[in-house]
């Protein structure tokens, strides 16, 4: 099985190659927690390390929603210096209480690059629905993040994980120039 593994992250970073990627970034979750969180963490630092050299420098980790939060991928990161894929609804669906403000500088800082972050917001509002994606980005809710990382001075890829694809891209776009964001092009903008 890790074998497979292996093999499909090779093909992976292949098809970066094939595309002339120059900062190629491939993004995984921690995995299960079977036999428990520390030893699946340590089982994946003792598989990392046995990843080819040119592959362990295209890893990047991101939270997940049910089992690894930002501190158990932030230490991860910072233990084999990789960096971390922030997913902000991840982290309001599996937070532990965290307050991520004392965390995203630390976030960011995993990066030699532009910190990547993925944002959606939940379908509903009710448990069963809620760890979902749903069609659109609530426009509060990437404000209040917007706010929660403006003073960190960062530049930053945010990609949108909405149904609606486009359609969900040209609507928020719409609102931040109704709320007075300014765009430098059709999808980068400052405050």
């Amino acid at each position: 099985m890790l074998e497979n593994t292996f093999n499909i992250l090779d093909y992976h970073y292949k098809i970066l190659e094939a595309l002339n990627i120059k900062n190629k970034i491939i993004i995984l979750h921690i995995g299960s927690s079977v036999l428990g969180k520390e030893n699946s963490i340590k089982r994946f630092i003792n598989n990392f390390y046995k990843l080819p050299n040119y592959i362990q420098k295209c890893i990047a980790i991101e939270n997940d929603d049910k089992i690894y939060n930002i501190i158990d991928c932030l230490n991860l990161c910072k233990k084999i210096k990789i960096p971390f894929v922030l997913d902000y609804h991840h982290h309001i669906c599996n937070n532990n209480n965290i307050i991520i403000d004392n965390y995203l500088n630390d976030i960011f800082s995993t990066w030699e690059t532009t910190p990547k972050i993925h944002f959606s917001s939940p379908k509903s509002n009710n448990k069963k629905d809620f760890r979902s994606h749903h069609e659109h980005i609530n426009i509060n809710d990437f404000i209040e993040f917007l706010n929660k990382v403006k003073t960190l001075n960062y530049n930053l890829d945010i990609m949108l994980e909405a149904k609606a694809k486009d359609d969900a891209l040209f609507k928020l776009v719409r609102l931040l120039k109704y709320n007075d964001y300014k765009f430098i092009d059709d999808t980068t903008f400052t405050n």
